[in-house]
């Protein structure tokens, strides 16, 4: 294959460019972006697959997997590169991404800095949640550093994927996240950990009843579908 550093600096530097040309600085900051209306996707997911067939991710070093990311993160809204939107066994639409090669990506970006990754640490945490069947101390170590993101969406999927695999700490973790993040969808996110993946009743009763005084038209008509089951 070509030189992985050159061709990824290219991807990123045309694709900036032409962020640059379509949108304010702000907008870009904001990532208020269609990502989307990029013309050259084609030429970026061939390189991917091209990258999975040759089975060559673990080549790439801390610059080339930071570009890499951040080209998924900016991918996410289509789902191909990462298959974060299926519920499918495969880590990848455009290849067979291997666990061992998704595991070296998902560990590249959950240290990751800048809200130019948010969007790809959401889809680890997504493809975590859903396509992986049990927790290894590895997993635990990326799911967590993921969960300290500062973005809610990575936070609350993390801290489903560790309810769901069982995670020792998780109550304590909720009770972190119930007290600590703010908005109506993360405290649905601690509520369906406790009603899907814990399963205690007692727990749950403890966390509608404090959800009954919470504002947000969405987290109440969960905790009345909630009470009602």
């Amino acid at each position: 294959m070509a030189n992985h550093k050159t061709v990824l600096k290219d991807f990123v530097g045309s694709f900036k460019k032409w962020l640059s040309a379509e949108y304010s600085s702000q907008e870009i900051n904001n990532l208020r972006i269609d990502d989307t209306d990029y013309p050259n996707w084609k030429a970026i997911e061939t390189y991917f697959s091209a990258l999975l067939a040759a089975r060559e991710i673990n080549r790439l070093d801390d610059e080339d997997l930071a570009n890499l990311l951040y080209l998924i993160a900016r991918h996410w809204d289509m789902g191909r590169m990462i298959a974060w939107l299926s519920d499918s066994p495969v880590f990848s639409n455009l290849g067979d991404l291997s666990t061992d090669d998704f595991l070296i990506l998902a560990k590249a970006v959950s240290t990751l800095d800048g809200t130019e990754y948010d969007d790809a640490k959401s889809q680890f945490a997504a493809c975590i949640h859903k396509k992986i069947d049990s927790l290894t101390p590895q997993l635990e170590i990326i799911l967590l550093d993921l969960y300290h993101s500062n973005y809610e969406y990575t936070k609350r999927l993390s801290l489903l994927a560790l309810a769901r695999h069982g995670y020792p700490a998780i109550r304590t973790l909720i009770k972190q996240s119930w007290e600590t993040v703010e908005g109506e969808f993360h405290k649905i996110g601690c509520l369906e950990a406790i009603h899907e993946y814990i399963k205690e009743p007692e727990l749950l009763n403890k966390y509608l009843e404090l959800a009954a005084t919470e504002p947000g038209d969405y987290l109440q008509k969960y905790v009345v579908y909630l009470k009602e089951r």
